[in-house]
C-alpha cells in the first residue's frame, strides 16, 4: 500500500477507536457518577471533563515521554481548545436551524466562570511559552515554574466554580439502573483502555503524517491529533444539545478546555530532554493567543446573551483562518 495511504489509513482507525470507546466511556463514567452520587453539579461537570479529555491525556503523554515530539504533544492540547470553540459555534449553528435562537441566550453562571478561566489558563500558557523563548524559564526539581502556575490557575478555578455548583443540569436520576455496577466498571475500563491505547499510538501517526505529508507538526497537531481526541467532547455536547440541554453542551467544551491546558503540566514532567516551554515551536504561542480569544469570544456571547449567530460565525472564521496561516506560513516546522 502507498505510504500515504497507510499512514491516512491509520489515522482514521485510530479516530475511529477514539470515537467509539471515547463514547462508552463518556457513557459508563457518568453511570459510574450517578452509581456514586457524584453526578450532581460541579463533581459532575468535573468528571465529565476529566473522562472525555482522557484522549487529550494519553496524547500529550505519550508524545512528550515516548514519541518525544512536545510540538504534538502541546499543538494536540492547544488545538483541542480552539477545536472545541469552533465545534461549540457550529452546535450554536444547529441550534439555530431549530428554531431555538442561540445556546447563549440563558447562561449558567458556572459556564460563564469556567469559560472565563479557560480564556486567562490560556493567555497564562501563551505568556509562558513567550518567557521560555526568551530563555526566562525557572524550574523546581526539574519543573517549570509555569506548569506550577498553570496548575495552580486550574485549581482555583475548580475551587471557585464550586460555589456555583448548585442548579447544573443533569440528565435525571438512575438513569443507568438497569445496569449492574460491575458491568458499569468493566466497561468503563475497557473503554478507557482502549482510549489511552490510541492515544498512546496517536503522536506517533502524527509523525507520520509530518513525513509522508511534509507538513509541519504544528498544523498537524492542532488540526489532526486535535480533531481525532476531541471526538468524545464533540459525541457529547451534541448528544446534549439533541436533549435540550444547551448549557450542558457548553459546560462539557468549556470544561475540557481547562482540564486540556492543565495537562501541559504532565506533559511538561514527561518531556525529560528540556523544558516544554522553550522546546516547542513558537507557533504554539499563536496558538494558544487564538485559542484565548475565541473563549474570550464564547464569554462575551453568554455575558450579552446574544441573541443572533454573527459571534459563532465570527469564531468559526478566526478558528479557519488560524488553520490557514499555519498551513501556508513558514512556521511549518
Amino acid at each position: 500500500m502507498h505510504p500515504m495511504l497507510l499512514v491516512w489509513l491509520k489515522f482514521l482507525i485510530c479516530a475511529a477507536i477514539i470515537y467509539l470507546a471515547g463514547s462508552k466511556l463518556t457513557k459508563y463514567g457518568d453511570a459510574i457518577a450517578e452509581k456514586t452520587g457524584l453526578c450532581r453539579a460541579w463533581i459532575g461537570l468535573v468528571l465529565l471533563a476529566a473522562i472525555t479529555s482522557l484522549p487529550e491525556l494519553a496524547t500529550s503523554i505519550s508524545a512528550s515521554a515516548l514519541a518525544q515530539a512536545p510540538d504534538l504533544a502541546a499543538g494536540d492540547l492547544l488545538g483541542a481548545c480552539t477545536m472545541n470553540m469552533f465545534t461549540l459555534s457550529l452546535l450554536d449553528l444547529l441550534w439555530g436551524l431549530r428554531g431555538k435562537g442561540t445556546i447563549f441566550i440563558k447562561p449558567k453562571e458556572g459556564n460563564l466562570i469556567s469559560t472565563l478561566f479557560g480564556a486567562v489558563i490560556l493567555l497564562t500558557v501563551a505568556a509562558a511559552l513567550a518567557l521560555g523563548h526568551v530563555s526566562l524559564d525557572l524550574s523546581i526539581r526539574g519543573i517549570s515554574v509555569y506548569s506550577m502556575v498553570i496548575l495552580g490557575v486550574y485549581l482555583l478555578s475548580l475551587a471557585i466554580l464550586y460555589n456555583y455548583r448548585e442548579g447544573a443540569e443533569t440528565l435525571g436520576a438512575k438513569t443507568y439502573a438497569h445496569v449492574s455496577s460491575l458491568q458499569t466498571y468493566l466497561f468503563f475500563f475497557f473503554s478507557a483502555a482502549a482510549v489511552v491505547a490510541a492515544g498512546s499510538w496517536l503522536p506517533f501517526i502524527g509523525a507520520e503524517i509530518v513525513n509522508v505529508m511534509g507538513w509541519g507538526q504544528t498544523f498537524v497537531a492542532v488540526l489532526f491529533l486535535a480533531l481525532a481526541t476531541t471526538l468524545p467532547e464533540i459525541t457529547v455536547s451534541f448528544s446534549a444539545l439533541k436533549l435540550g440541554h444547551a448549557s450542558m453542551a457548553i459546560g462539557n467544551m468549556v470544561g475540557s478546555n481547562i482540564f486540556d491546558v492543565s495537562l501541559i503540566f504532565l506533559a511538561d514532567i514527561f518531556y525529560r530532554p528540556a523544558s516544554l516551554y522553550s522546546t516547542v515551536n513558537s507557533s504554539m504561542i499563536f496558538v494558544a493567543l487564538i485559542g484565548a480569544l475565541l473563549m474570550g469570544l464564547i464569554y462575551y456571547a453568554q455575558k450579552k446573551q446574544v441573541k443572533n449567530h454573527m459571534l459563532s460565525l465570527i469564531v468559526i472564521t478566526i478558528y479557519l483562518c488560524s488553520l490557514f496561516f499555519l498551513f501556508t506560513s513558514g512556521v511549518l516546522s
